[in-house]
């Protein structure tokens, strides 16, 4: 590969994983640009919009000043119904074949917001309630291993992301990390659309 096919697929994957990965605060009206991590990180202090998203994390994380990062130094388990389903190619072939909703998480290990996302929201017992509803499909994928799968079935790999497909395609999205209330709010939105 050359330099700057390398160099220019490294910024686009940082400026997605920044974007994705609780450097904003998560919700779409909050955003922070992606560039905003890299502006402070000269003395490897977190410019302060990122150290108050870090400040509400209470996973073990740090701050990676090379990249902007929020990265976790945890990580925190799936519930059972996310880890032991089917993955997400086959989940979509399935609702392909009965018209069920697929609810996908996307998160990584490296990303401290991700884990929080699962600490707060993913194994809270009313979130594993709603999501073995039969209406739905419920799959994750952990986008630093599964990158193409992610970047096929939910057109990016951005994290913590959560997803509602209908038809193979992504109908709704959840960004960033989120409270229970706020994703079981969302979950019954697209129940009932």
């Amino acid at each position: 590969m050359h330099d700057s096919t390398v160099l220019s697929s490294l910024t686009f994957l940082l400026m997605a994983a920044a974007l994705g990965t609780g450097c904003s605060p998560g919700h779409p009206d909050d955003e922070i640009e992606a560039t905003g991590a890299t502006d402070a990180t000269a003395n490897g202090t977190p410019p302060p919009e990122i150290q108050a998203w870090m400040d509400r994390l209470t996973v073990e994380h740090a701050y990676d000043p090379e990249t902007g990062f929020i990265v976790a130094k945890e990580t925190v388990a799936l519930p059972s119904i996310l880890t032991e389903g089917p993955d997400l190619d086959d989940v979509v072939r399935r609702a392909g074949e009965d018209g069920r909703l697929v609810i996908a998480f996307a998160t990584a290990d490296r990303c401290a917001p991700c884990q929080q996302y699962k600490r707060d929201a993913l194994n809270d017992a009313r979130v594993i309630a709603r999501l073995g509803d039969p209406r739905l499909l419920v799959t994750h994928v952990e986008v630093d291993r599964a990158p193409e799968m992610a970047t096929t079935h939910l057109g990016s790999a951005a994290i913590p992301m959560t997803y509602a497909l209908r038809d193979g395609r992504p109908v709704a999205t959840l960004r960033g990390q989120r409270s229970a209330d706020e994703l079981l709010e969302w979950l019954d939105q697209q129940l009932d659309s």
